[in-house]
């Protein structure tokens, strides 16, 4: 606050400075003031004529002006105004007298030479601007006084209750030209600041939705439109005429800034926060301009009193600002320095605006122009300081961004801990419900009980399907989804497939075909669970979707270029069909089409979505099409590298050879579930020379290898007290033993989730099977990771 203080005193040294030279005589180059010439009354009939005054002249009291410009502030009066001016040379001579405020209603100049009228001239807002004696925004009459003569001048002024001043500026021809380019580039100047200010925080609304931008251009504009009236480009250039806007464009622009003023503060500087008697303050005030707005526009006879009301609340609005600011300052609420300023520059033109029009400081251009020199300044302070807004937005919203960005880290971790945690709970119990459903029938020949099993294990596939659905489209939405490159046979999967699809079309009535047009029990290297998923989804869309007929499955393979497989997967079916305007979204996430089959058939209604990202990932091509009530048929085209037969792939030993391998081997299984102990237990008794023990957790682990040699580990990830992730790091550091540091490790978890799988192998493990446990693969895995650490030894 002190630098504004500061620029205060020394504006207003150089303003006493400045006007102390004295004032102009009529001898100085024009223009040149008259007004000590000339006397003033205030006259109680409006109606007066010249003729009427002149019989009662002496009897009326005329009083010099006092100043060069004389203020007789807000009125409804009609003043006369008298001088004289005498030509004692003897050529004719020509002026141009400016008096009045280009929105002085009526200026009625009567010029008198010997005793007769010899020049009537009207000019004023309530005249057409094509009537007025000289063309121009200002009020301004061209007088000629003949050679070595004398002539008197009376002039009317008749106002509805604006302010009404009296200057009187004798100009020539070349001092009007000059100063109207004067004003002219000063104005250009002022108005040229309002323009570019309202159009640039215009688009920067646009751009941020920030009500206080809103705010701003509508004071700026506000303010420009009533500086136009008081100059009078408004009348010249736009309403041309007296009317009903005409009459009250002043008052209204003059109420809609004010009103602009208080709401672009009170958004701005967020006064409602600050105190409840700040905020009922300026709520009383922008009610009270409402009222005074509807009134201006309804009820023409109280216009006397409107000028000085709204003065009055633009008084109220800027002492509450100013108040308001001070409160800040006091509470160490920060405040932009540049609203500051230009509060003070508003302050500061106002008040010595004011002061001129009542005559307490000597007149001069800056004192005139007071209120558009503090105006222009506020506006340029006021627009510094809304560019301060836009950075200070820019960097709360990148504040923001970098929450949100947290948050979205956080919600994203939060999230995979959830479908971490919800695979393993969820395959928890389905492996060990197919694992001990498998094992009993394979130890019973009672049909009953092989049906009942066979019922419960193709509903637990299906539960599982629907979980590795709802996994899967997660890491979809993630981008995490991705292919395992091992070697598997195309041939089992399709066999087992087969199976499910028969029992399936069976139990609702429906033939199942298949069709095998080549041999396809090459082995491939790929990701067996994914493709094995792309058909399985297929093929159950094919049967929900069919009540009667068939469904059909065809395949062909074709060897193409590079040691690679083309597989040619054709699924058809004679159900309900899709509609023709429906296909293009099929491939759609929880579409409207989707949830309405979810509500008539089941199902997550992601199926296709999951097919289609699989396909994409793979670089294979989806086609689908179908007929209303007709049937479907969808066209799925692969390719696969044939895996390499070599002599050190161990999938390719003998019987004899894998029993070998695996005689008196010894495995630690840690696993805390006693249900799923129990399914491995069922698997591995079934191993020929393999011995087992368990651990139910890692500490445990550690207990029994640091006491017992074993050849394997079979790790499950979630468990208490230690964990499969820190139970390997021990292991790999050598703290169950120097010998076992480098043991084969296989993780057996429910958890099937991207990040899950990378950890393990980061942190050394050697293998990855999921539950449900598949015996075969798990079998596969132990036979592997022992042979790899055979060539290990042997090297």
């Amino acid at each position: 606050m002190k630098h504004v203080y500061y620029c205060l005193a020394i504006g207003m040294l150089f303003m006493l400075v400045r006007n102390g030279q004295g004032q102009p005589t009529p001898n100085q180059e024009f223009p040149i003031s008259i007004h000590h010439l000339a006397e003033i009354a205030q006259i109680d009939s409006g109606n007066y004529t010249l003729e009427e005054l002149l019989e009662k002249e002496n009897s009326l009291a005329f009083n010099p002006l006092k100043n060069t410009i004389t203020d007789l502030g807000f009125t409804d009066k009609t003043y006369w105004l008298r001088f004289s001016l005498e030509n004692d040379s003897d050529e004719e001579k020509t002026f141009y007298l400016e008096t009045g405020r280009p929105i002085t209603d009526v200026v009625h100049l009567y010029q008198v030479s010997q005793g007769a009228i010899i020049s009537d001239q009207l000019s004023g807002d309530l005249i057409k601007f094509e009537d007025r004696p000289f063309q121009h925004r200002k009020l301004i009459f061209p007088i000629t006084i003949a050679p070595n003569s004398t002539s008197k001048f009376y002039i009317k002024y008749q106002s509805d209750g604006e302010v009404v001043s009296v200057p009187l500026l004798l100009n020539d021809t070349s001092s009007l030209v000059n100063s109207s380019f004067f004003n002219q580039l000063i104005f250009g100047f002022f108005y040229g600041i309002l323009f570019i200010a309202s159009v640039m925080y215009l688009f920067f609304y646009f751009g941020m939705r920030e009500s206080s931008f809103l705010f701003y251009v509508a004071y700026v504009v506000s303010i420009a439109l009533l500086h136009l009236n008081l100059d009078g480009y408004f009348f010249q250039y736009i309403t041309l005429e007296p009317g009903w806007f005409a009459n009250r464009s002043l008052l209204i622009f003059a109420t809609l800034s004010s009103m602009a003023l208080c709401g672009y503060s009170y958004v701005y500087i967020i006064a409602g926060r600050q105190s409840k008697i700040l905020k009922s303050s300026y709520h009383i005030l922008f009610i009270a301009h409402i009222i005074l707005l509807v009134a201006i526009l309804t009820y023409a006879a109280g216009q006397a009193i409107y000028y000085p009301a709204v003065n009055i609340l633009g008084i109220l609005i800027l002492a509450l600002i100013i108040s308001t600011i001070i409160y800040s300052y006091l509470k160490n609420i920060r405040i932009d320095f540049f609203f500051t300023i230009g509060i003070a520059c508003l302050t500061f033109g106002f008040v010595i605006f004011i002061l001129n029009n009542f005559s307490l400081i000597p007149n001069s251009f800056f004192t005139a122009n007071a209120s558009k020199i503090g105006t222009g300044a506020e506006i340029i302070f006021l627009s510094l300081s809304m560019a301060n807004r836009i950075r200070l937005l820019k960097t709360e919203k990148e504040e923001m961004q970098e929450i949100a960005l947290l948050r979205s880290e956080e919600s994203n971790e939060m999230k995979s801990y959830f479908l971490s945690n919800m695979s393993h709970e969820l395959r928890t119990p389905l492996n060990a419900i197919l694992g001990l459903s498998k094992s009993i029938i394979s130890s019973t020949d009672d049909p009953t009980i092989k049906n009942n099993l066979e019922v419960i294990q193709f509903s637990s596939m299906s539960l599982l399907g629907s979980i590795n659905d709802i996994l899967d489209y997660s890491k979809i939405e993630k981008g995490d989804l991705k292919l395992a490159n091992v070697e598997f046979d195309l041939y089992k999967i399709i066999q087992e497939l087969k199976v499910v699809t028969n029992l399936k079309s069976r139990e609702k009535g429906l033939e199942f075909i298949y069709e095998e047009r080549n041999s396809i029990k090459t082995k491939l290297v790929g990701d067996p669970i994914r493709l094995k998923q792309i058909i399985s989804n297929v093929l159950d869309n094919a049967t929900k979707f069919t009540h009667k007929g068939q469904v059909k499955l065809s395949i062909n393979t074709e060897e193409t270029r590079g040691n690679k497989l083309r597989i040619s997967l054709e699924i058809e079916d004679t159900g309900v069909g899709i509609a023709k305007e429906k296909l293009d979204r099929v491939f759609d996430s929880f579409s409207q089409e989707q949830i309405n089959d979810k509500r008539k058939y089941g199902g997550f209604g992601i199926g296709l979505c999951i097919v289609k990202a699989l396909v994409d990932l793979h670089h294979g091509k989806i086609e689908i099409s179908s007929l209303k009530n007709k049937g479907t048929q969808v066209r799925i085209n692969l390719e696969l590298e044939k895996a390499i037969v070599n002599s050190q792939n161990q999938e390719m030993m003998t019987p004899a050879q894998s029993e070998k391998l695996m005689k008196d081997k010894h495995l630690l299984v840690v696993e805390d579930n006693m249900v799923n102990q129990l399914v491995i237990k069922s698997i591995l008794r079934k191993w020929k020379g393999v011995t087992f023990d368990f651990a139910n957790h890692g500490l445990e682990a550690l207990e029994a290898m640091n006491s017992k040699m074993y050849d394997a580990v079979l790790m499950d990830l979630q468990m208490p007290e230690m964990d499969g992730y820190e139970a390997t790091e021990q292991i790999r550091s050598g703290n169950s033993g120097m010998n076992s540091r480098n043991i084969p490790i296989i993780a057996v978890t429910a958890d099937t989730t991207e990040k899950t799988k990378a950890r393990v192998f980061a942190i050394g493990m050697d293998d990855y099977i999921t539950k449900p446990i598949d015996a075969d693969l798990l079998y596969s895995s132990v036979e592997k990771a022992l042979y790899l650490e055979n060539i290990k030894l042997d090297i």
